[in-house]
């Protein structure tokens, strides 16, 4: 369920007079809404006071819209490395409690050119929020569902084919978490893999653009229902 939908799903819950839930509307646009004192929030309080819908009717509303955007409040961290340190590695770590974080401990060379180890097997991760790109609003506000028909990009940067070996990319829409997992060769091989990100970057480091147009190119890398840790070191072996 988006905002749209939300919103038609309180309108509906209305039992008052067209004319009068015409009213409210208009005073609705006509609004300056500021979070978290939005369009929501208004017509709910409204028809809650005006007893045009009940509170059980709000609690329902309430716990259909959370039910169906279970992964909204990433779309409220503020810090990227909040989203993509403590939200996307720490997400991972938990559907495999082999990945861990790297040292010199466990590799010696290490100078944080990957993010997680899996044994010996070296990962760099890349996370990404899809919204609407073209949409001005707060990431919350822009957020799109799984199955949207609207453009979005997604742009994984500062990627590093020779310093893992293998990537994970993450994409959280606001109800669905989608995992590939791709062998860096494959990487840095890619048709849409950019090279020279930076004057001066590191080897080959370099980006590359997901979008609406072209994520049905990378199908084959998704996780789906597999194990990640079976994924992983089998994407590891295809860079032999």
């Amino acid at each position: 369920m988006e905002l749209l939908e939300l919103k038609h799903k309180i309108l509906d819950g209305f039992s008052g007079e067209k004319t009068e839930l015409d009213k409210i509307i208009a005073l609705v646009e006509n609004d300056k809404s500021v979070f978290p004192f939005n369009e929501y929030e208004y017509l709910l309080q409204y028809f809650i006071n005006s007893n045009k819908i009940s509170f059980k009717q709000y609690l329902e509303i309430r716990q259909e819209y959370i039910n169906q955007n279970p992964h909204l409040w990433v779309f409220e961290i503020s810090a990227p490395r909040g989203f993509g340190e403590k939200f996307a590695e720490t997400h991972l770590m938990g559907m495999c409690n082999k990945l861990s974080k790297p040292s010199k401990k466990k590799d010696k060379n290490y100078s944080g050119e990957y993010d997680l180890i899996l044994n010996d097997i070296k990962i760099e991760v890349k996370a990404s929020r899809v919204v609407d790109s073209n949409s001005d609003e707060p990431l919350y506000m822009k957020a799109l569902s799984s199955n949207t028909q609207q453009q979005f990009l997604m742009n994984f940067q500062q990627l590093k084919p020779s310093c893992c070996d293998v990537f994970i990319w993450m994409a959280v829409f606001r109800d669905e978490i989608l995992i590939w997992v791709i062998p860096s060769k494959e990487v840095l091989n890619h048709s849409l893999f950019s090279k020279g990100q930076h004057r001066g970057n590191y080897d080959n480091e370099g980006q590359l653009h997901m979008k609406d147009s072209n994520i049905k190119q990378f199908d084959k890398y998704l996780l789906k229902n597999k194990i990640l840790e079976r994924v992983i070191k089998s994407a590891c072996k295809k860079n032999a």
